[in-house]
């Protein structure tokens, strides 16, 4: 006990030092996603560099500037691992209180630079997406494990070897851009993000999962700008 006392307390300084630094992020990418088959080729998936989804695809010879509408596929369930998987053992309240997160947040993300419809064009840009993992937070174990130092340094400890921290919402989602036409694949991701410690999280069961889609919406409308700047 001694030993592991003196190992944990490093740990414990380091992660009261690294919650005040980093205390306004809510959501924080994880290792470790697995592939659920909804994507179905991920052949030509890489890892993606910093600040990039886990695994990442993009078409480099994709022009987005024709694409003026976006058609939204509803969110599908795809669990990665069927019988182990926590979304099989979630409510359908829970299961349709998630695709409606999701979907809700890219819709209104979405549509600050499109139209979104319901029919394929030459110029629709049809948007495919399946929620692959998702696991609530406990919000008594994140709270125990982010107000006292003990906790906190644990669940630091817990996030070093297992990249997520104690009692915090985990989600993965896997998505894909296509011409609605042809059926083109313009782009692909494959991500999977978890909440952290920051005392702004909301303490609710599915807060730290919609911090997570919140973020990946926006980052879909901001590098889907960027994209579009670059080819005008």
């Amino acid at each position: 006990m001694e030993i592991f006392a003196k190992r944990i307390a490093p740990l414990v300084s380091a992660g009261i030092v690294a919650l005040a630094i980093a205390g306004c992020a809510t959501t924080e990418q994880v290792p470790n996603v697995r592939m659920s088959g909804f994507l179905g080729d991920y052949s030509k998936l890489h890892r993606g560099k910093s600040g990039q989804a886990e695994f990442t695809y993009r078409d480099p010879n994709m022009d987005l500037s024709k694409y003026q509408r976006v058609m939204l596929d509803p969110v599908q369930l795809w669990a990665a691992e069927t019988k182990t998987s926590a979304l099989s053992k979630l409510s359908r309240e829970d299961q349709q209180l998630l695709v409606n997160y999701l979907y809700v947040a890219l819709r209104d993300a979405l549509q600050k630079d499109y139209v979104i419809v319901n029919e394929p064009g030459p110029d629709v840009m049809r948007v495919r997406c399946a929620i692959t993992e998702a696991r609530s937070t406990s919000p008594v174990k994140d709270l125990l494990s982010t107000i006292t130092p003990a906790g906190l340094g644990i669940s630091y400890a817990k996030r070093i070897v297992l990249g997520i921290h104690s009692g915090v919402g985990v989600v993965s989602v896997e998505g894909e851009l296509l011409d609605s036409i042809t059926g083109q694949r313009l782009a692909a991701v494959v991500d999977r993000r978890a909440g952290t410690k920051s005392v702004l999280g909301k303490p609710t069961r599915w807060g730290d999962v919609q911090d997570a889609f919140n973020f990946w919406a926006r980052r879909m409308q901001t590098n889907l700008a960027v994209l579009r700047t670059h080819q005008d």
